[in-house]
């Protein structure tokens, strides 16, 4: 299984290598941004009620692409890196 490595901007790098801990960080960072959650759905090209059930925990393991999206959209950088 491949790790996806998160670097935020201004923060140390976070790893994740399960969707559980994502959702989690997701959920952070969106209370943090202040951010509307149609705001982030628009920029982040994500129906608002993806955004919204992350946001609320309705959601439990949502794709990494989705979790991809929602950080990059809120400053986030990705790196993605071979094991290895």
């Amino acid at each position: 299984m491949a790790e996806i490595k998160y670097l935020p901007v201004g923060r140390s790098l976070v790893t994740l290598t399960e969707s559980a801990a994502a959702c989690k960080l997701v959920q952070e960072e969106l209370l943090r941004s202040k951010r509307t959650y149609k705001d982030v759905a628009r920029a982040a090209a994500l129906s608002n009620s993806t955004v919204g059930n992350i946001a609320r925990g309705a959601t439990k393991l949502p794709r990494i692409e989705t979790v991809i999206r929602i950080l990059s959209t809120l400053g986030w950088m990705i790196v993605a890196q071979r094991r290895g």
